[in-house]
């Protein structure tokens, strides 16, 4: 989400957001969160994933209209051998206990993750965090380490950055800047994650060209890694179909042997998940959860959820909904018990900011976060 102060931006970005639009990622304002800004820069990086911000501000009651996008039948590419599946060794243990690695963003504090893992009674096995997206000389302050616990070990946990494939200045980057961000990410974790373009399918993505798009996504991994070939690449699109304008055929930006995990973002919002009718929902409609996960495993890949959370700031949401937890690792159970190896991570966004509500505690959505306490408890311990 945008953090814009000035009530007319607010305004006119909303107006620029077409039909269609769903919940996606956020980023706090940290002053509202009650804790000081960490760097100066990352008051920049507040920007980096305007989806649900704007729209929840300028239509505090109103649900998000529905798309009706059918995606193609069949996949828009056929899987090579090149594409071989990263799912975790046989027996590989979480630090979690979980049969996934299991973490999420926590407003880019390494304090807050740790007090997370202490109050959920399980270490977290993925920290997410986003760069700055104004400018590339922005983006290339790597102040987002701060996300980064005590005790996290590159070699066991999972550290996620979410990058734009353009700068909000237009920018595609110089090779060296892609070198030089790859050069950055190695430094913190030399097998970590990009969630490269996330939500592509929405949110001022420029995906307004598959070619262009794909290009671009080819140039920016092949750059990435040169300089951090341990790398692990994350196609990540938003739950639903096209919005804003981008590219109709969702799928049809993917970029075969370029991707290593397909992920999914998705949350408690227009439908709530409050019904088993809203629930299944998201699962089967066009571009949901189950469609993407079909899509990860015909091409030889796991499937992840890049964000997920309640989202009780929003009247279109199911509020301090525990049912959405349980729909969410009830699915996530299921596939794996099925297909061992097929979630590679999953990443609740753990925003506390009012107009997000994402975040669980004894105080803020008590009700979902005790069942989602209850239910990583008896997951790991399964």
């Amino acid at each position: 989400m945008r953090r814009i102060h000035p009530a007319s931006a607010i305004i006119a970005t909303t107006l620029a957001i077409t039909a269609g639009i769903v919940a996606g990622g956020a980023y706090a304002d940290d002053n509202q969160a009650g804790a000081a800004i960490a760097n100066p820069t990352q008051q920049q990086a507040l920007d980096a994933n305007e989806t649900m911000r704007n729209y929840i501000l300028s239509h505090p009651s109103t649900p998000v209209p529905t798309e009706t996008t059918t995606p193609s039948t069949t996949p828009t590419v056929t899987p090579t051998p090149a594409e071989t599946a990263t799912e975790a060794p046989a027996g590989q243990k979480y630090a979690s206990g979980m049969p996934w690695s299991d973490g999420g963003f926590f407003e880019h504090s390494g304090t807050r993750a740790t007090a997370f893992a202490a109050w959920r009674g399980a270490p977290l096995d993925n920290v997410v965090a986003f760069t700055t997206r104004s400018s590339w000389k922005a983006l290339l302050n790597d102040w987002w380490k701060t996300s980064v616990p005590s005790g996290f070990d590159a070699g066991r946990d999972d550290f996620i950055l979410s990058v734009p494939l353009w700068t909000d200045d237009g920018s595609a980057g110089s090779d060296q800047n892609w070198k030089d961000l790859g050069t950055q990410l190695a430094a913190v974790d030399p097998n970590g994650l990009v969630r490269l373009g996330w939500e592509m399918n929405c949110c001022f993505s420029h995906a307004m060209n598959a070619t262009t798009w794909r290009d671009q996504f080819s140039r920016a991994v092949t750059l990435l890694r040169s300089t951090a070939p341990g790398l692990q690449i994350v196609f990540n699109p938003n739950e639903g179909g096209a919005q804003n304008g981008t590219v109709r055929d969702v799928e049809s930006l993917y970029v075969q042997g370029k991707v290593d995990i397909i992920a999914l973002d998705t949350y408690d919002w227009w439908s709530p998940f409050t019904t088993k009718a809203n629930i299944d929902n998201h699962f089967t409609k066009a571009y949901g959860w189950d469609y993407w996960f079909r899509f990860a495993r015909r091409h030889h890949l796991p499937f992840a959820l890049g964000e997920f959370s309640v989202s009780s700031g929003s009247s279109a949401s199911g509020g301090d909904n525990p049912m959405f937890f349980q729909a969410v690792y009830g699915w996530l159970t299921e596939r794996e018990r099925q297909d061992p190896g097929s979630i590679r991570f999953v990443a609740l966004f753990n925003e506390s900011a009012d107009y997000c509500g994402c975040a669980l505690s004894d105080t803020q959505n008590p009700r979902a976060a005790a069942e989602y306490k209850s239910l990583i408890a008896s997951i790991r311990t399964s």
